[in-house]
């Protein structure tokens, strides 16, 4: 919901609807007024983020004001905290990690350059970007929900493969088709990665034991992804003056997903 709400305040009072032509640019430059114009175009970020920063504050000094309380484990209990070392004897925890790793890229590349993709292919403003951007976001709501119910009746690791697959559809799909099918691909894929995350995370930590703290911790950290994926999909868009060979990266990312999934999410030893 955070990042609904996120992206909605963002496009109702970030984004002014004002988008102008080359034309009109040079028209501007000429009467010395695009300067006035982007720092107008600057400043419509500082009160939203005044306001998201006030917010912070007042939830920081409420968790800070709040007595959380202590959780232990049965191992911790009996003094056994758990070996990072150990966490190498797991080839499904490891797997995990970089099943994470590659996921949390290709969402945040995904959703990082979706206004960019809906603007170069359908010719959208901004608003209307940012509109449909809202719209995928809300998918991945659904499909949250959704996959937590159908777990009752799919095991998770051949749920999680399923919709890896489908991603890797609808990605090559929008990768060679691109335009207003890319848009409803690209849509679609954010109700299927929905479940990806914690799926990663149970199924990666699934028979660690004492171990189970620590490699939660590297699972989380594995969101890393998240900052060095898009770094790759923004250079291959420079590189071919496109973004939609770019999203070959997050297709890359879902194979690696499903392999996992289907493969390596099984600890040894432990039954499905």
């Amino acid at each position: 919901m955070g990042s609904i709400t996120g992206v909605l305040i963002g496009t109702l009072f970030i984004f002014s609807g004002v988008e102008l032509n080359p034309a009109q640019v040079e028209s501007m430059k000429a009467q010395h007024l695009y300067d006035a114009y982007l720092r107008s175009e600057t400043l419509r970020v500082v009160r939203p983020y005044l306001a998201l920063g006030a917010i912070a504050i007042f939830w920081a000094l409420l968790i800070w004001r709040t007595k959380f309380p202590s959780i232990q484990s049965e191992h911790e209990a009996a003094g056994d905290h758990g070996r990072f070392a150990e966490l190498f004897r797991y080839p499904h925890f490891l797997m995990a990690v970089a099943a994470q790793f590659m996921y949390v890229g290709a969402q945040v590349g995904t959703w990082s350059y979706f206004i960019q993709y809906v603007q170069e292919f359908t010719h959208q403003p901004e608003k209307i970007a940012g509109y449909f951007l809202t719209g995928t976001l809300g998918a991945f709501l659904i499909g949250r929900f959704s996959s937590a119910y159908l777990m009752r009746f799919v095991a998770p690791h051949k749920l999680l493969g399923a919709y890896a697959l489908v991603n890797v559809v609808l990605v090559g799909f929008a990768v060679t088709y691109p335009g207003w099918s890319w848009l409803w691909a690209v849509f679609l894929t954010s109700f299927f990665m929905s479940l990806m995350f914690p799926t990663i995370f149970a199924l990666g930590l699934k028979g660690l034991g004492p171990n189970t703290k620590i490699g939660g911790s590297l699972i989380v950290m594995a969101i890393v992804g998240g900052a060095l994926i898009p770094l790759l999909m923004g250079r291959i868009a420079d590189i071919r003056h496109s973004i939609a060979p770019a999203y070959l990266v997050p297709l890359i990312a879902y194979v690696a997903v499903a392999v996992y999934a289907f493969i390596g999410a099984r600890p040894k030893g432990i039954p499905a």
